[in-house]
């Protein structure tokens, strides 16, 4: 009787394990993700979609030197671009992949010499960078610390596929050095 009882016993086992082993043999259905498109009610840095940046005054060692242009969105406060020219027609400008609302940016100051600080800009979009549209002006802009940085907002319902930072005067004057540590571009939630 006891060897009944073990071989029903056995049997049990052996059947519960065969089906444990055909359900973990059974092809499991794949989970499907959906990403969710972003939401347009969350601010957003667009900087890192720039594709193409352009200065109408270049760093004297070109865009690879170590405070060229790059510097301006690479975001490092350590860093900075210089120029050894500035003009008031000087501006910088982005191209993004797309055309994109923007409506704040922020501007970081650089390491030294406050004097290179820009103080009056106007910051401008277009898409087809040949007629642009002022969507906000500074005058008489003024960090009071090194690598601080400082954030701008202004009123725009268009998107556009280029932004320009036209830069008309610095702290110290309108000619002289010009530098800068970063320059970033948001999308806020739209009202």
């Amino acid at each position: 009787m006891k060897i009944y009882k073990s071989t029903k016993f056995s049997a049990v086992i052996l059947l519960t394990l065969m089906v444990a082993i055909f359900m973990g043999c059974s092809k499991k259905k794949e989970r499907v993700y959906e990403l969710l498109p972003p939401d347009p009610e969350m601010e957003k840095d667009l900087t890192e979609l720039v594709v193409n940046l352009t200065v109408s005054i270049e760093n004297d060692g070109g865009p690879t030197a170590g405070e060229g242009s790059p510097k301006l969105i690479d975001g490092d406060l350590d860093s900075k671009f210089l120029i050894q020219s500035f003009a008031p027609s000087f501006y910088i400008q982005e191209e993004y992949d797309s055309a994109y609302r923007i409506d704040a940016y922020t501007l970081t100051s650089a390491n030294d010499a406050d004097g290179r600080d820009p103080k009056d800009w106007t910051i401008q979009g277009s898409n087809d960078a040949s007629t642009w549209t002022i969507l906000d002006t500074q005058t008489g802009q003024l960090f009071d610390a090194r690598k601080k940085t400082v954030r701008y907002e202004f009123t725009n319902a268009v998107k556009y596929k280029y932004y320009r930072f036209a830069i008309t005067a610095l702290k110290g004057g309108t000619s002289g050095l010009f530098q800068l540590a970063e320059w970033r571009m948001i999308r806020r939630p739209q009202q």
